[in-house]
């Protein structure tokens, strides 16, 4: 499913791309003339039929999403209305809305975002270096869009394993904090592609917060799974019953560090929601 749905963001970024790396324009920037692309990304991220755009395969990539272990979730919500969770949505189909709402709101922003990034194709060393070679005649123009194309394609793939990840985070956390869930183990792939700041945030308890307290990693913000490129993966703490270790690595979103703490005080502070 994770293939289909990268493929799909690649495909969405690559039309997006040639709307606005056209050959007449991409003409001009070979000569070192920028503004028609800006132009175009500007037109072209406030217009009714990007909005149309946007809208249409934001669900298209949700629906695909949220077939992920859709039984597996129909399992814990069952399981949480026999507990009488008091939040739980009356019934399946509006959990399962719930959960779609959040992904098309995460892949709308996405698409929407696309136009913007494609302007960073504009800021890189690769794309001026390209100019100068077809000022100094080592490079001709259709090179030049070829080039330019395969750069694009990198990004493509960057931005899709990316967004992938994104999005299934966002099912995997709408799905379990509307069952009750207000925390995660972060679970690293801890190889040799492992970044050091991922690697140690294995086995880390991270309560589910708003974006600027989300883990602080490398600069950036993010949950598992958020990161560019990044392959960790959140495990949602359904249960506290199924915490059976004496003491447990927190992520402390008040300092942006990593605490230890003993396992009945951290029951105690998944039941209040906060520490």
């Amino acid at each position: 499913m994770n293939n289909q749905i990268e493929k799909q963001i690649k495909d969405i970024y690559s039309v997006v791309f040639k709307k606005v790396y056209s050959k007449a324009r991409v003409n001009k920037l070979s000569q070192g003339d920028y503004l028609d692309i800006v132009e175009a990304v500007t037109i072209l991220e406030s217009s009714d039929d990007y909005n149309k755009f946007a809208t249409k395969f934001a669900k298209e990539l949700a629906k695909k999403g949220i077939n992920n272990k859709r039984g597996l979730w129909r399992k814990y919500y069952q399981a949480a209305k026999k507990l009488h969770y008091i939040a739980l949505p009356k019934t399946y189909t509006e959990y399962e809305a719930n959960v779609m709402s959040e992904a098309v709101k995460q892949n709308f922003t996405m698409i929407k975002t696309i136009p913007r990034e494609l302007l960073k194709v504009l800021e890189h060393k690769y794309t001026s270096t390209l100019i100068e070679e077809v000022a100094k005649g080592k490079l001709n123009r259709g090179s030049f869009q070829r080039q330019l194309e395969k750069h694009g394609w990198t990004n493509a793939k960057l931005i899709a394993r990316t967004e992938t990840a994104k999005l299934q985070t966002v099912i995997l956390q709408t799905r379990a904090t509307e069952l009750g869930s207000v925390a995660y183990v972060w679970r690293a792939s801890n190889d040799r592609r492992t970044r050091p700041s991922h690697r140690e945030m294995n086995d880390v308890v991270v309560f589910w917060r708003p974006p600027m307290e989300k883990p602080l990693r490398d600069n950036m913000r993010g949950n598992a799974g958020e990161f560019p490129n990044c392959r960790c993966s959140p495990q949602p703490i359904l249960d506290v019953d199924n915490l059976t270790k004496s003491t447990y690595k927190v992520y402390d979103y008040n300092t942006d560090n990593i605490i230890s703490m003993n396992k009945n005080t951290l029951i105690e502070h998944i039941k209040k929601g906060s520490l």
